[in-house]
């Protein structure tokens, strides 16, 4: 299978549009992982508002329909409000309690692989009872 020449058109006026390049949906901001997509998929159009950049799994999320246009525009724009305002781009909210919530898993898991485990134990037991009163 070729694969399709991207466009460095749209690289170019995406990139001088939108300075800080991160993915509009996730934030993530790895060069290397992030796609320039045309939004209206038309590839001929490199208008900077038919432009953003977004990682490869929201790339092909955005291509399928799951996120409406308008939406990843306005987090296009959020990430580069943020950005133009000298502000460190804070991922902490999306991260609040993750280490408190990562625990409580980790317990619920533990203790339910305890009830499995004591409940094949007493279930082996009435069996070998079973066995044994015959």
């Amino acid at each position: 299978m070729a694969r399709r020449k991207r466009s460095s058109k749209s690289v170019k006026v995406a990139e001088e549009a939108y300075p800080y390049a991160c993915c509009a949906v996730c934030g993530i901001a790895l060069r290397p992982v992030l796609d320039v997509a045309h939004l209206d998929q038309d590839s001929a159009n490199d208008a900077p508002d038919n432009l953003a950049f977004l990682c490869k799994t929201h790339h092909w999320m955005v291509d399928c329909g799951l996120y409406p246009i308008d939406a990843v525009k306005l987090l296009r724009d959020n990430w580069q409000r943020w950005n133009d305002a000298g502000k460190p781009i804070d991922h902490s909210l999306r991260m609040k309690d993750a280490g408190e919530k990562a625990g409580k898993t980790r317990r619920r898991r533990a203790a339910a692989r305890k009830a499995v485990a004591t409940r094949k134990a007493n279930q082996e037991e009435e069996e070998a009872q079973g066995r044994g009163g015959d």
